[in-house]
């Protein structure tokens, strides 16, 4: 019979002295307080757990009381009682602590996330997304848990030098300003001392910024083809529709993708883009042609009972996806060098201005191009409406001839 442990008391463990070896002092149902020969004081408690003896530090003394010691022992024997692991429920609560404290931190993901929610009424909806993904695709994971005031430059640089070690240089630059406004954010709201952005030149790192040259056709011949082989895509009549779109408007497939029936003026003859949606952040009107209008009713004969003109397939509450246009693109035999959707406003460009007789400017206000300074900017979009009126059927023409020839 094993011998009965007397209880402790305050006193004793009061008394309780260090000797040359750490030693026990047992109060039964397996607590006891470790004596350590440096003099400090712990309380263990052992206990059985799936057949296997495990120990669980309870606190130090005299912090934690001989009542606060009894009283967690008979809670984590109730516990195991019930098939519950007092060491792996510790661990969870220290989880917790930990995700709780970051949380309080002004860490660089919540200042991020901060940041990018007080600019959304300033930028497009575009412009929002793509920089959220950036940020947790590339940013978050190494940065994103840090408090904000110990990220140097040579993290920033190091998130760079992966994103261009993967061919994604340009992404990587685009990263590197969007991580720059969060610094300069939060340094002129006194949630960060500096912004360590600062410390380099990006050029020295990326070098020079390339200018993007999107592979397009401007022959008629080329366009002829476009036109007939979108005319006979045999995918999804709404992915048809879309493309068909693009090459009469010339928008940006960000544009077509989130186009919405609310914005279309059937009676007007205008497409009113909300800036939210547009990169120069204004409102642009497009005027619609009777070939525009044409395309457009037919698709609301498949997509009138949703949000957008050209919705998900699997939710109507949810715009085309990125790769639809590109994806099709691709299934008409067209390869990355040869064509991509942006390509129909290269195409747009190209062609007006070599073959119209339209200013440049009425071309470029049409291409939701910047023209000008503010003044002349907001000035140049009232007057220039009639003529784009008069390009944007120009343009309709066009196509109609050539596609005919």
């Amino acid at each position: 019979m094993a011998k009965p442990i007397t209880p402790l008391t305050d006193k004793e463990i009061k008394n309780a002295k260090p000797k040359e070896k750490d030693y026990k002092l047992s109060d039964g149902r397996g607590l006891y307080l470790l004596v350590s020969k440096s003099g400090g004081k712990h309380w263990k408690l052992k206990y059985n757990f799936n057949a296997k003896e495990k120990k669980l530090s309870l606190g130090a003394y005299p912090e934690i009381s001989l009542l606060q010691a009894r009283n967690l022992r008979e809670k984590y024997r109730s516990d195991i009682a019930n098939d519950i692991n007092p060491h792996a429920e510790k661990q969870i609560k220290k989880e917790a602590q930990k995700v709780e404290a970051i949380i309080n931190l002004n860490t660089f993901e919540k200042l991020s996330r901060e940041y990018l929610d007080k600019a959304k009424s300033d930028i497009s909806e575009f412009h929002y997304n793509r920089t959220l993904k950036a940020f947790e695709r590339d940013c978050f994971k190494y940065i994103g848990h840090k408090p904000i005031n110990e990220i140097t430059a040579k993290h920033i640089l190091e998130i760079l030098q992966v994103m261009t070690d993967r061919g994604a240089k340009e992404s990587a630059r685009k990263l590197f300003y969007a991580i720059s406004k969060v610094f300069k954010w939060s340094v002129a709201n006194y949630k960060a001392d500096r912004n360590p952005t600062a410390d380099f030149l990006l050029e020295e790192i990326l070098g020079k910024k390339s200018k993007v040259h999107y592979p397009t056709i401007t022959d008629d011949k080329g366009i002829r083809g476009l036109l007939l082989a979108i005319d006979s895509y045999q995918g999804e009549h709404t992915t048809k529709q879309a493309l068909k779109l693009q090459a009469y408007t010339a928008l940006r497939p960000f544009n077509i993708r989130h186009a919405e029936w609310s914005e279309i003026d059937f009676k007007a003859k205008q497409w009113n883009i909300p800036a939210s949606k547009m990169k120069t952040k204004e409102d642009l009107i497009i005027p619609l042609t009777d070939t525009v209008i044409k395309i457009l009713e037919d698709t609301k004969q498949y997509t009138s009972d949703g949000k957008y003109i050209f919705h998900s397939p699997k939710s109507k509450t949810s715009p085309m996806s990125d790769n639809t246009l590109l994806g099709a693109i691709r299934r008409l035999g067209y390869t990355k060098d040869e064509f991509v959707p942006h390509g129909f406003r290269a195409m747009f460009s190209t062609i007006t201005h070599e073959k119209s007789n339209f200013k440049h400017e009425v071309i470029e206000i049409q291409l939701a191009h910047s023209v000008g300074n503010s003044v002349s900017k907001a000035y140049n979009r009232a007057k220039y409406l009639d003529e784009r009126v008069e390009l944007m059927q120009w343009w309709s023409n066009y196509l109609d001839e050539v596609k005919k020839a």
